[in-house]
C-alpha cells in the first residue's frame, strides 16, 4: 500500500465559513487561555471590592496605598461603570469568552473563520476600552487601580496571541487585510505592535499621573 502524504502548504484552503482545523502549534492558543484566566482572576476582585465598597461606604481597601494608587477612588468613579454594569463585571464576562476561546484552540477544536474573527475582535475592541479607561484613569480620575494594569496586560497579551492564532489558521483571507496581517507576523512585526501598545498606556499613566 502506497501512502500519499500532501504538506500543509499543499493542502486547500476551506471556504469562506467553513469550519478549521486549529493550527498544529497550540502556543497562542495557551498564552489566550493562561491571559484570560488571569483577566477573570482580576475582575474578580474588583467586583468582590465593588460589593465591599457598595455594602460598607467609606471602606479602605488594602490596594489603597496612596492618592494616585487608590482601587476605592477609581471603582467609585462614574468612568468604572460608563456602560451600565460595573466594568469589572462585564470584563469578566469578556475574559470568559475569551478563556473559552483559548480552551478551544488549545484542545484542537474545529473553528469557523467567522468564529475567529469575531473572538480577535471582540479582543481588540476590549483593549480599546480597557486603553480608554486607563486614559481616564490618568487624566479624568487621577488615581490607579493596579488590578487595572493587570487586565489590560492580559488583553494585550490576548490580542497578540489570538493575532497569530488566527493568521496560522488564514482566518483573515489571503488577501487585503489577511494579507497585511500575515505578512506582518512572518516579520514578526507584529510583536513589537502590541509591545509598543502596552508602552503607550503606560506612557499614559505616567504623564497624567507622575509627570
Amino acid at each position: 500500500m502506497v501512502t500519499t502524504e500532501h504538506s500543509a502548504e499543499q493542502q486547500p484552503i476551506p471556504e469562506q465559513g467553513d469550519p478549521l482545523p486549529v493550527a498544529s502549534g497550540r502556543g497562542p492558543w495557551v498564552w489566550v487561555l493562561v491571559a484570560a484566566l488571569a483577566g477573570i482572576g482580576f475582575t474578580t476582585v474588583q467586583i468582590m471590592e465593588k460589593i465591599d465598597i457598595l455594602a460598607h461606604p467609606g471602606t479602605t481597601l488594602f490596594c489603597d496605598v496612596s492618592s494616585t494608587v487608590s482601587c476605592t477612588q477609581v471603582l467609585n468613579a462614574w468612568q468604572s461603570s460608563v456602560l451600565g454594569p460595573p466594568n469589572s463585571l462585564i470584563g469578566a464576562i469578556m475574559f470568559a469568552v475569551l478563556a473559552s476561546a483559548g480552551l478551544a484552540g488549545l484542545l484542537a477544536s474545529r473553528l469557523s473563520r467567522a468564529y475567529l474573527v469575531t473572538v480577535w475582535g471582540l479582543a481588540v475592541f476590549f483593549l480599546c476600552f480597557a486603553s480608554w479607561f486607563m486614559y481616564e484613569t490618568a487624566f479624568s480620575i487621577g488615581s490607579l487601580c493596579v488590578w487595572c494594569t493587570g487586565i489590560v496586560t492580559a488583553v494585550v497579551v490576548i490580542c497578540a496571541a489570538l493575532t497569530r492564532a488566527a493568521d496560522r489558521a488564514h482566518a483573515f483571507g489571503d488577501t487585503g487585510f489577511g494579507y497585511v496581517v500575515a505578512t506582518v507576523v512572518r516579520s514578526r512585526l507584529d510583536l513589537a505592535v502590541w509591545a509598543v501598545w502596552w508602552l503607550a498606556v503606560a506612557a499614559l499613566l505616567w504623564v497624567g499621573l507622575y509627570a
